[in-house]
């Protein structure tokens, strides 16, 4: 990972309105504030997709959806699994994994649909990436984008042309509460609360000085408690946009009232009751990623973007 300084990180203020505490939509403008991040850059198109020439276009017939980002689909006869670039859908055994899958199935099952490839040909596993398009009664839609704004998937940082404005997307979503990020989408284990529990990000070190792999003790994400009452995080889990790196808060893990407690990627340094992740590499990323706490159901409590740019 080549990692950049950021001096600036690009935020919106939430606003409360009687017990909730969900941030309302945003203003997509450069502001800082103190709580929340949105990604930079124009609003979100609401335009049809601009499709590239005829060369680049392939057409399949969609056979299955194996789960919210990936499908199998059949190209001049031949089934070709296809893995959907820029976006991360959850697990099929996660919190809204069948969700976001029976989603996506119920959109391309049967239907043909038109894939475009990206920088990279095939991902890790061999599967094809790609964008893939679909014609609907209101034109043509970038399905990827749909999962994003719906809520059905996390939109990735990681050099294509529309992570920036599938971002705000996700902003938007996570701040209306669709899909995946519904304040208890995914239970409540209490009954009792009127909504998430106040606690927020309160720095990211993403790119501290030195080689990155040499850095991993000056990496860091720091969790405050915001709000009125004790917050206990045990079995949390601590995550970034792509999902391969996970944390689960250890046991005894509790946030008094403004208390905060810092996550170390390394095995040393921080404060004396840092929790150490112990990763043998970097966790976040300097191109830009998404820090998201989810309780120990699923629920999304945090959700934290920054875009890396420096600026």
């Amino acid at each position: 990972m080549h990692r950049r300084l950021a001096s600036v990180i690009v935020m919106v203020g939430f606003l409360v309105v009687a017990c909730d505490t969900r941030p309302q939509a945003p203003e997509f403008a450069e502001t800082t504030t103190t709580t929340s991040t949105l990604p930079r850059g124009a609003p979100p198109s609401t335009t049809t997709p601009t499709l590239p020439p005829e060369e680049e276009r392939v057409t399949g017939s969609v056979l299955d959806v194996t789960d919210g980002d990936t499908l199998s689909v059949s190209i001049d006869g031949i089934p070709t699994d296809v893995r959907m670039l820029g976006i991360n859908a959850p697990e099929m055994t996660e919190c809204w994994g069948p969700e976001a899958a029976t989603v996506l199935a119920n959109r391309l099952n049967g239907r043909e649909v038109l894939l475009i490839a990206g920088e990279e040909d095939l991902d890790s596993f061999g599967r094809a990436l790609r964008y893939v398009y679909l014609e609907s009664p209101d034109g043509i839609e970038l399905v990827n984008a749909e999962l994003v704004r719906d809520g059905n998937a996390v939109a990735l940082q990681n050099g294509h042309e529309y992570a920036a404005e599938w971002k705000a997307f996700e902003a938007r979503a996570f701040q209306s509460g669709k899909g995946m990020w519904g304040t208890f989408a995914c239970g409540d284990d209490e009954g009792l609360r009127a909504d998430r529990p106040v606690i927020r990000i309160g720095e990211v070190s993403f790119d501290p000085s030195g080689p990155d792999d040499d850095a991993l003790a000056d990496e860091f994400v720091t969790i405050v408690n915001e709000g009125y009452g004790r917050v206990a995080i045990s079995g949390w889990i601590l995550r970034d946009e792509s999902s391969s790196n996970r944390l689960a808060f250890p046991d005894g893990t509790v946030l008094a009232p403004g208390e905060s407690v810092t996550v170390i990627t390394g095995c040393e340094g921080g404060p004396a009751n840092a929790i150490r992740w112990c990763s043998d590499t970097p966790v976040w990323s300097n191109g830009g990623d998404t820090v998201i706490v989810s309780d120990t159901l699923g629920n999304a409590v945090i959700w934290y973007t920054y875009d890396g740019s420096g600026a």
